[in-house]
């Protein structure tokens, strides 16, 4: 009890957030209390890749509904609660601030951390585009219906929109009345939704049966990545509206919206890349 941190005397669990060089404290980081929800939302979340593995396709779907609601349940039960004052002391002296957001806090790096590992597979899934184009002489096929141009294009512009919707409901959390900021993000979501629908459908008006070659098999993988990314930020609108609802994200405690707005700039990055790849590419190779 002689350095940092000596005493809880709220009763919650916390923890110092330092520099990364030097080890300055920075935050005083609530942290959440012990609960079983994270269990099964892991268990579940296995069961969402493993039960297709056994081609048990509907228990695999069902398995991620449940990892869903409790991965929602933990998340709005146990993190970005706003505290009871700015800031506290710490010890020997010194005060630290109870809430950050942005690059200044634990959420937005572990956002961050975890896209890049999830962009490290989405390039993987492009690198395997382009190696069947190296190997195979009929990769794509010729003649190849392929998506075509303007259906992934049409997409790609609707979910450009919503990013960018995104970013402005981000900026400008502090200037614009709650409801201006709820309807922007409704706006994100619903041309989410249709953005993701478009690139689903581009492959299916063009015919391109996954189970006849491996290039329409990619196609609709590339796009089914992409649209299941835009279908977990649609989830992720209507949590931040349901926040600001709740009066948990406001102007001056805003964490989720800046998490939201960095997983919609991976997203925007791989529809980008998607739609280069599969529209744009076979015309110049």
């Amino acid at each position: 009890g002689r350095f940092y941190i000596p005493d809880a005397e709220e009763l919650k669990r916390e923890t110092l957030v330092t520099s990364v060089l030097d080890a300055e404290p920075e935050q005083c980081l609530r942290v959440p209390g012990p609960t079983f929800l994270t269990f099964w939302a892991a268990a579940f979340t296995g069961g969402a890749f493993i039960f297709p593995t056994f081609h048990m396709y509907m228990a695999g779907l069902v398995s991620a509904g449940i990892a869903l609601v409790f991965i929602l349940w933990w998340l709005w039960t146990g993190t970005a609660v706003i505290p009871e004052k700015p800031a506290k002391g710490v010890g020997l002296g010194l005060t630290l601030p109870l809430y950050a957001s942005g690059p200044k806090s634990v959420g937005w790096w572990a956002m961050f951390i975890t896209m890049m590992g999830d962009m490290t597979a989405f390039l993987s899934l492009i690198f395997a585009y382009f190696f069947y184009w190296t190997i195979h002489p009929d990769f794509p096929p010729d003649p190849s219906p392929g998506p075509g141009v303007v259906w992934p294009v049409v997409g790609l512009a609707i979910l450009l929109g919503a990013w960018l919707l995104t970013l402005l409901a981000r900026r400008r959390i502090a200037l614009v009345s709650p409801g201006t900021f709820r309807l922007m993000l409704f706006c994100a979501a619903a041309a989410g939704v249709a953005g993701g629908a478009v690139l689903l459908a581009s492959p299916w008006f063009a015919g391109l049966d996954p189970t006849v070659h491996v290039y329409p098999a990619t196609v609709w993988v590339l796009m089914i990545w992409t649209a299941l990314h835009v279908g977990v930020g649609v989830i992720m609108h209507l949590y931040c509206v349901a926040g600001s609802f709740a009066g948990r994200l406001s102007a001056t405690h805003d964490i989720d919206i800046w998490n939201v707005a960095l997983f919609w700039h991976f997203i925007a990055f791989t529809a980008l890349v998607t739609v280069g790849v599969l529209s744009f590419f076979p015309m110049v190779a």
